[in-house]
């Protein structure tokens, strides 16, 4: 009993560890010698716990319980979700579990139920980009994509547009994938695990309730776009997320899923692109000047080529200034090239628990739907990523690569994180 005791209270440490630590999920892993705790924070794996090795089956058996799971079944994988008290509140654990090599593995998913959603601003958006997403937010009707990976913070940029529409005189309706924040005022549909309604299905209800704003967590299918494409036609503000590249690769993927291109243009307002990348700890990041042979490596990297590319970037960082680390003055690039970046201190600090990372941040692009795209949307060819990109951003279209780069000018995150997240600037 006294060891029963014993487990139900590491279980409960880690889940508290988890939370405070800001972790989105907990890996518990068999090895030879001892049982490896992880957390993911901020996107990346950390050690942090050994457990001894006969722990494992106790810690298992616990798991199972609480998730509702069979305690005997160790062979095939098997998922289940508890509640669990730390920090004060409580936080959803979804435990899936999968045989491996000396054992089994079980991975704990954190949900915390969390109050009201950030401002836009405060995800990295700003300048054109934040500009152009409260004006199309405006509109009484329309089409908006929110495009990223699995993870990519999509859903938090989608709840902070329906946080900033809410309000008495609206009807506002959600279809989602995730249980990330709770509203006050907005009609929540959450799918969970079951099969019993989809997306799809899930829209198509939403639609006989008449609401003004409805917000779906994906489109997943052909049947979704088309229903989704339906209900910003006739009177409905759309917010989607999509899991997509970019935001120029959400726009043809709807096309691609049969949608007539005069609907697409009639409907659409912008597509959002978007990736997390680490921010760096203010409290001991370090200011650095770029050699000769550095200036060199990052041009290519960014495919920075000329006077024009440079004097844009000078132009960018001075608009930025004031939204991005405006307590930073200085400014490190100049109209014909980039002297100086920001880069992680070695040791760290307490601030960042000797990470020298704290949180992440968006780095993100806002295509409006403009004449340009209009015309190439209409082409029955469907033209490639690089052809859209170049007439978007002869109008203003600032890329997630290049919206990287002056984040990372301005010491928010780091040239190696921008890179890792969008690889080249298209």
């Amino acid at each position: 009993m006294r060891k029963d005791k014993q487990v139900a209270e590491t279980l409960a440490m880690l889940v508290a560890m988890g939370v405070k630590r800001g972790a989105s999920d907990i890996h518990i892993e068999p090895h030879e010698r001892f049982v490896l705790v992880r957390y993911r924070i901020d996107g990346s794996l950390r050690g942090i716990h050994k457990l001894p090795r006969d722990s494992l089956s106790g810690v298992m058996a616990q798991l199972k319980t609480l998730a509702d799971l069979n305690v005997n079944e160790t062979r095939a994988p098997q998922e289940g979700t508890y509640v669990a008290d730390a920090e004060g509140g409580h936080v959803t654990v979804r435990v899936a579990t999968m045989p491996v090599f000396g054992g089994e593995k079980a991975v704990l998913h954190l949900s915390i139920r969390r109050g009201a959603p950030p401002a836009l601003a405060d995800l990295g958006f700003w300048g054109k980009g934040l500009q152009t997403l409260q004006h199309v937010l405006t509109s009484p009707a329309g089409l908006v994509l929110v495009a990223g990976p699995r993870h990519g913070g999509t859903a938090t940029t989608l709840f902070s547009m329906v946080h900033a529409l809410n309000s008495p005189l609206v009807s506002i309706a959600t279809v989602e994938t995730q249980r990330k924040h709770r509203l006050p005022g907005v009609n929540q549909t959450y799918l969970g695990d079951s099969s019993a309604m989809t997306m799809s299905t899930g829209l198509r209800a939403a639609l006989k309730q008449d609401p003004n704003i409805i917000m779906l967590g994906d489109v997943p299918d052909s049947d979704t776009a088309a229903q989704a494409v339906h209900a910003a036609t006739s009177g409905h503000l759309l917010l989607s997320g999509m899991h997509a590249d970019n935001s120029v690769r959400a726009v043809l993927r709807v096309r691609a899923a049969g949608i007539e291109p005069f609907l697409l243009i009639t409907c659409l307002r912008a597509s959002v692109g978007q990736r997390l990348v680490r921010t760096l700890c203010p409290d001991c990041r370090e200011r650095y000047a770029l050699s000769r042979d550095e200036q060199r490596e990052l041009a290519e990297s960014f495919g920075i080529t000329g006077a024009n590319a440079y004097k844009r970037i000078y132009e960018l960082e001075s608009q930025a200034a004031p939204a991005i680390f405006g307590d930073v003055k200085q400014l490190n690039s100049t109209p014909t090239s980039i002297t100086h970046l920001w880069r992680p201190s070695e040791a760290g600090c307490d601030t960042c628990d000797r990470s020298s990372y704290v949180g992440r941040t968006a780095i993100t692009e806002v295509l409006e739907n403009t004449s340009a795209l209009h015309k190439l949307l209409m082409d029955r060819d469907m033209h490639a990523v690089p052809t859209i990109q170049t007439a978007a951003i002869k109008e203003g279209f600032i890329p997630m690569g290049l919206d990287g780069l002056i984040k990372a000018l301005r010491g928010q995150t780091t040239i190696t994180e921008v890179l890792r997240a969008v690889h080249t600037v298209a």
